[in-house]
């Protein structure tokens, strides 16, 4: 079954460009900041915390040389989300079995990033675009964020009050998200007609 991925990708010229590389090396840091924080020591908190901040730091350098070199790529677009998805995923699952971070809380943000690569899979496959993040999206990561390091350093109220932020912000950020993909498709679908128009007249 064609997905619309794979002609997305045999078009994308950056593919191995210095971003997506930056991207893959987050996937690195991963199994390590696992391991130190079911180490449940303070020295592994701090070591996992150090690399949460290397992981911030890449993710922060493949989008700042994405634009600097000229190198956006569709597979970078795809991949970025991916990978900061499973990231998240990952960190609070071992948080919750190690650091007290509720279940249900986990399974909250991994449902809302399932519901959001569903859909993002189904506008790939059906009008063949990838659609980027959105400001509201951003803030709702950094308060996955927030709630990482406030759990991974144990401050009882403001690790509460994280939690009470992004149970805001995980409902308005999947409406936001579900009204950009429709407003995209509309805007994909005038463009295809404009050009269509044009070629007939």
């Amino acid at each position: 079954m064609k997905t619309g991925i794979k002609e997305i990708l045999e078009k994308d010229k950056h593919f191995f460009g210095l971003p997506n590389i930056l991207t893959f090396a987050r996937i690195f840091f991963l199994p390590f900041i696992v391991y130190f924080l079911s180490q449940a020591t303070q020295k592994g908190d701090r070591i996992a915390i150090g690399l949460m901040l290397l992981a911030c730091v890449t993710d922060f350098l493949d989008g700042y040389f994405a634009r600097k070199l000229k190198m956006r790529s569709v597979f970078g677009t795809m991949l970025d989300p991916l990978v900061d998805k499973i990231t998240v995923a990952v960190v609070m699952l071992t948080l919750a079995a190690h650091k007290e971070l509720p279940y249900w809380f986990v399974f909250i943000v991994i449902g809302r990033d399932i519901s959001i690569l569903g859909a993002s899979l189904y506008v790939i496959k059906t009008k063949k675009f990838v659609a980027e993040s959105n400001l509201l999206g951003k803030f709702t990561a950094a308060s996955f964020a927030l709630v990482i390091i406030l759990y991974t350093v144990n401050i009882p109220i403001a690790k509460d009050v994280a939690i009470g932020i992004s149970l805001i912000l995980v409902p308005l950020s999947l409406i936001k998200y579900f009204i950009s993909h429709k407003e995209n498709i509309v805007k994909q679908s005038n463009v295809v007609k404009e050009k269509m128009s044009e070629f007939i007249n």
